[in-house]
């Protein structure tokens, strides 16, 4: 663990600038996950650091807030400054389009992928047909139901069925704001993405008409079901549904459709393969993938079997999709549809207080 509280010094968050060598390794996974893969990586560092007589530079964040490298990468735009290794949760800013056209598209990194995927994940897409990218593991969004809050109401069973009317003010997703704002200043535009590319942003706006407010997806689990609930459908991952104590007035639904997965991915530059080749299969091998299995976030390991619920689908955004320079802009209507939204409801709100 010393090596990766040192690793800091070649960061500078004053000017934004990587100093001395690139990392070895920068890595960035769920905050459930954090401590556990840590450990993991230490001990293989602490073996490699062995072996080859020099220190190894890595990072992995353990807490939240502030200034850190991943933050960066977007502005690197020479190949020596990368981190040799990126494992990330992350599905955006790890580059910009002037160094991914330049390098990556170019075989400069690899996500060293794996053959032989169990066909819930390669049915879904989530095998980079480019070879870039490695997804080991994904998190999937379904929804949790608040029976108690829906009332008799049907259970929602397709993410289709959060348009309908009937849902008013029953749909939560994650978000929050900070104190004092008016505005939500963090919310899941990777949900209100998937929900746009299925139904066009007609079709998520009808979905974003049923939202009440946000909630942060950690308070989900413990508010479902409760006298508190601010809703009867919760969208969140499912390590954190999974958690809710209150099976007798909440359920676990993995929608029709599949549910969304928000993959957990790692690239390698092509030069430095074989000497990373120990982290590599660690990440696609069967004692992290038992970790993540556990923990409800599915491997991709092929020695295990997935950890999904017999005979339902994940739902992947797609590389193309997701590479396509007009996905930005989406991103950026969504965003503004959605805040537009919310924000006519609270002025909506206060006039009918006056």
């Amino acid at each position: 663990m010393i090596s990766n509280l040192l690793v800091m010094r070649g960061f500078s968050a004053a000017n934004g600038v990587f100093t001395g060598r690139p990392w070895d390794l920068l890595a960035n996974v769920p905050v459930p996950l954090r401590h556990q893969v840590c450990d993991g990586i230490a001990g293989l560092v602490a073996q490699t650091e062995s072996a080859n007589g020099k220190a190894f530079k890595w990072h992995i964040p353990l807490g939240q807030g502030g200034v850190s490298p991943f933050d960066k990468l977007r502005f690197i735009h020479s190949l020596a400054d990368y981190p040799n290794m990126l494992v990330s949760a992350d599905h955006g800013n790890a580059f910009n389009r002037r160094f991914q056209e330049r390098y990556l598209m170019k075989g400069a990194f690899s996500g060293a992928q794996p053959e032989g995927a169990a066909t819930v994940f390669s049915d879904s897409g989530l095998i980079d047909p480019a070879g870039w990218i490695g997804v080991f593991a994904v998190a999937p969004f379904v929804m949790l139901i608040d029976h108690r809050r829906l009332g008799g109401l049907p259970t929602p069973c397709r993410w289709a069925d959060l348009m309908e009317p009937v849902y008013r003010n029953q749909v939560v997703f994650s978000g929050w704001k900070r104190e004092g704002d008016s505005r939500y200043s963090q919310f899941n535009k990777f949900f209100l993405l998937a929900m746009s590319k299925e139904f066009g942003l007609n079709g998520m706006s009808r979905i974003v008409a049923n939202v009440p407010s946000l909630l942060h997806s950690a308070q989900m689990p413990r508010l479902a079901g409760t006298a508190s609930s601010p809703g009867g459908i919760y969208v969140l991952p499912w390590a954190q549904a999974d958690m809710c104590p209150r099976r007798g007035q909440t359920e676990v639904v993995w929608p029709e459709e599949g549910a969304l997965a928000y993959p957990l991915w790692l690239t390698v530059k092509s030069s430095h393969r074989l000497s990373l080749d120990v982290l590599v299969r660690h990440f696609y091998g069967a004692e992290l993938g038992g970790i993540l299995n556990q923990n409800r976030y599915p491997s991709l390991c092929t020695g295990l079997p997935p950890s999904v619920p017999a005979g339902s689908k994940l739902n992947w955004l797609g590389w193309d999709f997701v590479r396509h320079p007009a996905t930005a802009k989406l991103i950026q209507a969504v965003s503004r549809t959605f805040l537009d939204a919310m924000d006519k409801r609270q002025t909506k709100g206060m006039r009918l207080c006056a």
